[in-house]
């Protein structure tokens, strides 16, 4: 190694786990340094531990402790609690003590916590880190391709690495016994289900490795950029999902599809022939070995794809190592039906295009590849003949038309990459990372970020927060919602919607809530921050108001400077403290707390609507955080008055708050948006309005807007998402609707319209577990000649409901008269004192006859 003297590097740890090596446990960090080149931290200092009462030991026994030894500790419990600090040999060790002393009634602290997690907690770790110590060469490929500033340059080794004409050390750890596996907390494996085969020795698969390998570093927090190269890659399979066809790559330079194809037929341009499966996976890892990524991509890669593939592999008896290091890959199956799988790799990211979507709170009709293409890119997949019966037009094209299934194959792998890009998805996992510290691909993991930022404060203060046990997540008690007013159905002009910004952590911030400053009603306290429920708070520092401090101006920092990632990535990340607080799998999960937000929430509302209704001014709604305010004023007038009622509303709310709590008032009402006309609908049985569902158009646009209609639904087709949309912005325009209406439902008896007639339903549960009822979308799926998906498509027919692929008889129209058309027009129709049998002229036809 030389006597270089440890030098300084920074870069980004995207994945933290470990592995057992002579009996030991050893932290592996994978990353990047900001010049490109990929590294590994390997760490055997730290050891695994949790913390107990220590005023409860006298009730263990000596069998109690089996395999583990206590030492003193001057850190306390959540409540003051003296501890005493647990350790044992290798994270494995720790949970059969745990549940021993939970069963004798003693309490533990952070016993839950995952053993990697914990080491970058204790360091302050959050994704970005300086590295200071000596690196050894590791057995890395060529310079991978990058998305980041470093590309394909040529790297210069860390200062204070060996010269290049040493031999690289192999990376130890990386045999393939069960024990050196990569595991991710104090669970046990077997809670992991595991996809693929372990490699043989016979085997010496092909594997990148990491070009430095960092041992027993010094490591600190610090900023380094990180820019995550990507691959995505789609499969194509049989109808059953059981015969692999194909498997196309795009991304790292990469355009391409290995095709399945024993009669070796001459390929097309970027496809390569496998005689069998087999060769077609060994394509595959010597790929993605090649082309080295950071992160495997592509839509409904886990659940379908890698699960697939990983399924194949077994049957073969294939090694399939896809990672930088040898090692399985590991499948967590989605938990219950709505889940969605994990799965890991030794060095690299797998983050499925879908969760990263879904993650980043953008909303689509639907989720598939196709839908999301369309409306992101403006381009589906590429197929033509009969998009109905895609899994029969895929298969032909394999069978008889090379050129198409090939380019069909390339084609979604692309998508699958454009629309993470385009959407920015992989930014949003690395900003979000840096902001919690969780690993870009367990950033969506909310309580688990909660946990990390909460304790890594709380280990400053030297306490120790409760273990999570594992009834506590079937523990609830009702929790209050956020506060709705009746609405003021009909037409409306000239109405504000006030909005107060970020309402939750606002409220968190101006009345200190907060888990360790919460009191208890059995408490006694001198002058404790009190709320409308009665939950009482301490007024000394707290830790989650004062994180909430960080983040708001660094939100409002990153709108200036036009960051539109790391604004997003704070939002969701302040919104996302109050829902964890009333969530029972959370250790700081407290129903007082939880419903002591949204019960000032709701005194807050109840105290703004009475303002405006002083001032002579009518509130026509409320939801939770905004006020739909009438202002009795023309256009000019009111987007003037506007901002001026929110700043004097917030003023005085200061004051009064002030005075009340005397705290200082967070919160602060702004004007979201002026519309020139409101429609807010009666419900469609009983008295009253619909609570939620309104559509209004505002200032400044030609398009109606919808809130909680059916044009925003999945679950309503097309035919009606048309019908609403039209006949709406016929009303605020006052344009006729009467022979609009007429000539569409013309157009849908003579089939004109069979194209928007198509359903959309998800499955809560798999099709065979519906017994005691048969839901349309139910009978559709059972009919289908595909797997049934999590989402069906079908048409209603003279013959029921029927699946898209299994079509046999004509759609029922007049069914989508009744069901679709009517439902959406009448509020429109009523509004405009018109009946609907007479507006589509059914009424004449009935007096002929």
């Amino acid at each position: 190694m030389g006597n270089h003297a440890p030098s300084s590097h920074r870069g980004f740890i995207f994945q933290a786990s470990y592995r057992i090596e002579a009996g030991a446990p050893v932290v592996r960090l994978c990353g990047r340094l900001e010049n490109g080149d990929t590294f590994l931290i390997r760490d055997d200092r730290q050891t695994p531990h949790f913390f107990v009462r220590a005023d409860a030991l006298a009730a263990a026994e000596p069998s109690d402790w089996r395999g583990a030894w206590l030492s003193p500790s001057d850190e306390r419990g959540f409540q003051g609690e003296a501890t005493r600090r647990v350790s044992v040999p290798i994270p494995a060790d720790a949970p059969p003590v745990r549940d021993r002393l939970h069963a004798r009634g003693i309490d533990t602290f952070e016993a839950d916590v995952r053993f990697a997690v914990r080491y970058l907690i204790d360091r302050g770790i959050k994704g970005g880190c300086q590295i200071r110590g000596r690196p050894r060469p590791g057995q890395a490929a060529a310079a991978p391709r990058s998305s980041g500033a470093a590309g394909d340059a040529a790297r210069a080794p860390p200062a204070g690495a060996p010269a290049a004409s040493q031999r690289p050390e192999p990376i130890s750890g990386t045999s393939s016994t069960a024990a050196s596996q990569p595991i991710s907390g104090f669970e046990s494996d077997r809670d992991v289900a595991h996809g693929g085969m372990q490699s043989s020795t016979a085997v010496n698969p092909p594997v990148s490795g990491f070009r430095w390998i960092f041992d027993n570093p010094a490591l600190h927090p610090a900023d380094a950029d990180f820019h995550p190269s990507a691959l995505a890659f789609d499969i194509e399979t049989d109808a059953k999902a059981h015969r692999l066809l194909a498997i196309s790559l795009f991304g790292c330079g990469a355009d391409e599809v290995h095709i399945v194809d024993p009669k070796r037929r001459p390929m097309p341009e970027r496809a390569f022939a496998c005689a069998s499966e087999r060769e077609a996976l060994d394509a595959f890892c010597r790929r993605v070995c090649e082309l080295d990524p950071d992160v495997l991509t592509g839509w409904n890669l886990i659940d379908f794809d890698l699960t697939v593939l990983a399924r194949i592999a077994a049957r073969l008896r294939h090694p399939f190592n896809l990672g930088r290091t040898p090692g399985q890959l590991r499948i967590r199956p989605a938990q219950g039906y709505f889940g969605s799988g994990s799965a890991s790799l030794p060095g690299r990211l797998v983050l499925d295009g879908v969760d990263l979507l879904r993650g980043a709170f953008m909303r689509m009709e639907d989720y598939s590849l196709d839908a999301v293409a369309k409306t992101v890119l403006g381009e589906g997949k590429a197929l033509a003949g009969d998009s109905r019966d895609r899994v029969g037009e895929i298969l032909r094209n394999y069978a008889s038309d090379l050129d198409a299934f090939a380019l069909y194959a390339r084609t979604d792998a692309r998508l699958a990459l454009a629309i993470v890009e385009r959407l920015n998805l992989l930014n949003l996992a690395v900003a979000r990372s840096r902001l919690t510290g969780m690993t870009p691909d367990r950033v969506a993991a909310s309580i688990a970020s909660f946990d990390f930022l909460y304790l890594a404060e709380l280990r400053k203060r030297k306490i120790r927060a409760p273990t999570v046990r594992s009834d506590n997540a079937r523990v609830h008690e009702a929790q209050a919602g956020g506060h709705v007013l009746e609405p003021v159905t009909g037409l409306h002009r000239e109405v504000w919607v006030f909005d107060f910004k970020s309402l939750y952590p606002s409220i968190i911030r101006t009345y200190n809530i907060d888990p360790l400053g919460f009191i208890d009603r059995s408490q006694e306290a001198r002058d404790p921050i009190a709320l409308a429920t009665g939950a009482r708070f301490s007024r000394a520092p707290a830790i989650l108001p004062g994180l909430l401090d960080q983040l708001f101006p660094r939100r409002e920092q990153a709108k200036r400077d036009g960051d539109a990632v790391a604004s997003q990535a704070i939002k969701i990340l302040m919104n996302s403290f109050y829902g964890v607080l009333g969530t029972p799998a959370c250790r700081f999960y407290n129903p007082e707390i939880a419903n002591a937000i949204t019960g000032q929430g709701r005194h807050l509302l109840l105290w703004s609507k009475r303002w405006f209704e002083e001032r002579g001014f009518r509130v026509l709604y409320g939801d939770t955080d905004s006020l739909f305010v009438a202002s009795g004023l023309d256009a000019e007038a009111a987007r003037a008055r506007g901002p001026e009622l929110a700043a004097a509303l917030s003023q005085d709310l200061a004051a009064w708050i002030r005075q009340e709590a005397r705290v200082t008032s967070r919160l602060e009402l702004e004007l979201e948006k002026l519309y020139r006309k409101l429609f807010l609908p009666a419900v469609r049985s009983g008295a009253g309005g619909a609570r939620k569902r309104y559509a209004g158009l505002v200032h400044g646009r030609d398009e109606v807007e919808f809130v909680g209609m059916e044009t925003v639904r999945r679950d309503w087709t097309e035919l009606a998402k048309q019908v609403q949309r039209e006949l709406y912005l016929r009303l605020f325009r006052e344009e006729p609707v009467q022979d609009w209406l007429r000539t569409l439902v013309a157009r849908l008896r003579a089939g004109e319209l069979d194209d928007w007639l198509i359903y959309r339903k998800g499955l809560r549960k798999e099709v065979s577990a519906y017994r005691a009822s048969t839901p349309p979308h139910v009978a559709a799926a059972r009919k289908s000649k595909a797997p049934a998906g999590r989402v069906v498509a079908y048409l209603v027919t003279r013959a029921g409901p029927e699946p898209l692929d299994n079509l046999t008889a004509e759609p029922d129209r007049e069914h989508y008269l009744a069901k679709q058309v009517r439902p959406v027009a009448e509020p429109v129709l009523a509004t405009l004192g018109l009946d609907f049998d007479q507006a589509i002229g059914d009424d004449q036809q009935e007096a002929l006859f």
